[in-house]
């Protein structure tokens, strides 16, 4: 008996040892510069969540990006290498650090099968086409996937006619993005602020748009003033219930019911995944009233009093006012901005921004939407881009992806000039 109560000492002891470093260093992750040293697993610290959000960015899936070098991260270096021609080994050395900083959207995506894929909804999810996707990895008319299976997914470039991409003041810019939208199916809202003159341009800005989760923006946004102010402890644990329940983007909805969540995982996994389950518990929390009076507050012209519906400039307009309010209060809201900036959807405006600048997004979809809102931390010349497409064509809404990369990167190259 004496034994095994030490043995049981013993344990708790070591439990105690390695437990509290691990949730200081998720709290609290030492500081190192990226390529300062070999990251393998195991390691932990701020150049481990550097690592996880740039492979992230290039598609090769690392899970959050929590600076924790565990077994995503591995798996992630892993397809890496495997895409670089280099060994295997999932140790982040000088070969690895060097491909890195090569890394760019031209590569192709490894892409791990998950349950439920085919190639036509693969396909989809990264703006390209299956025939792409099969010429690419060898595959015929028939063959089928398997859960796991690594295939390549080709990054096509993003090019814009000359003749759309020589634009000298905001004026010609709008006028050559609505030449563009012009020529596909679908209506487009666009809206730009410049951060730095307060300039602004807009096409079909102040329609109504349906939100789809582009909405998690304003209501993030009010969960995260109700914290600042004392009145919402994002340590504070919500169960999930069977009413929280609904399908598509997100993780939760494989956890069991009667799962608890702290608030700020919820904000997490609302943002970066787009979980619309997290989502419905923060809208629980909150009070639907409550986010309605918030939007109103902000000065919104369209309000979802019945439906989930936005305008470009309701967005664009919250995008800017959530970043004045991250600066004004960095030590809260500032994590907000974080998971705008780490989401794992980055196939739209993001796409064509060059990896060093940060962008803080959130996408929107539906069967026949195509969303997304953004700050673009541009070093000169910031700026906020919202572009809404609806009424696309539901069956193939892939050219949308394509349309919101062009206007991104018409924006981007005229901030440029």
């Amino acid at each position: 008996m004496k034994n095994i109560k030490k043995i049981l000492s013993w344990i708790l002891i070591i439990a105690i040892v390695v437990l509290i470093p691990i949730f200081s260093y998720a709290r609290n992750l030492p500081k190192f510069t990226f390529g300062s040293r070999l990251l393998y697993s195991g390691t932990y610290g701020t150049d481990v969540e550097e690592l996880q959000a740039m492979l992230n960015k290039a598609g090769f899936d690392t899970g959050t990006v929590d600076g924790i070098f565990g077994k995503m991260t591995l798996n992630g270096v892993l397809d890496f290498q495997r895409s670089k021609n280099l060994v295997p080994d999932g140790i982040v050395g000088p070969k690895t650090y060097a491909a890195l900083e090569t890394v760019s959207w031209a590569d192709p995506i490894v892409y791990s099968v998950k349950p439920g894929d085919n190639l036509y909804f693969i396909a989809k999810r990264h703006g390209t086409n299956v025939q792409n996707i099969m010429d690419a990895n060898g595959l015929n008319d028939g063959d089928s996937l398997y859960v796991g299976q690594k295939i390549l997914i080709p990054h096509p470039p993003v090019e814009v006619p000359q003749q759309l991409n020589n634009a000298t003041n905001y004026q010609e810019l709008k006028n050559n993005i609505q030449a563009l939208i012009s020529r596909y199916p679908g209506k487009y809202g666009v809206y730009f602020i410049d951060l730095n003159t307060g300039q602004t341009f807009e096409i079909n800005g102040y329609d109504s748009f349906i939100a789809a989760s582009t909405y998690k923006v304003p209501l993030n946004f009010y969960l995260y003033t109700l914290i600042t102010d004392g009145k919402i402890d994002p340590n504070m644990k919500v169960q999930y219930t069977q009413a929280d329940y609904e399908g598509g983007a997100g993780s939760i909805q494989a956890d069991p019911v009667g799962s608890y969540y702290t608030i700020r995982e919820l904000s997490r996994r609302s943002i970066e995944e787009s979980d619309n389950i997290a989502s419905n518990m923060i809208m629980r929390v909150v009070g639907r009233d409550n986010y309605i009076k918030f939007m109103e507050s902000l000065g919104a012209n369209v309000i979802p009093y019945n439906s989930n519906v936005t305008s470009p400039r309701d967005m664009s307009m919250y995008m800017e006012n959530l970043l004045n309010y991250v600066k004004a209060h960095p030590d809260t809201a500032g994590e907000l901005m974080y998971y705008l900036k780490n989401t794992i959807y980055n196939d739209r405006i993001s796409y064509t921004i060059p990896d060093e600048i940060e962008v803080a997004h959130k996408i929107g979809n539906l069967s026949n939407v195509v969303n997304d809102t953004a700050i673009v931390f541009h070093p000169t010349k910031p700026y906020i881009l919202t572009v809404l497409a609806n009424n696309v064509d539901g069956s193939d809404d892939s050219y949308a992806y394509t349309v919101i990369r062009q206007i991104s990167k018409m924006v981007y190259d005229f901030q440029s000039r």
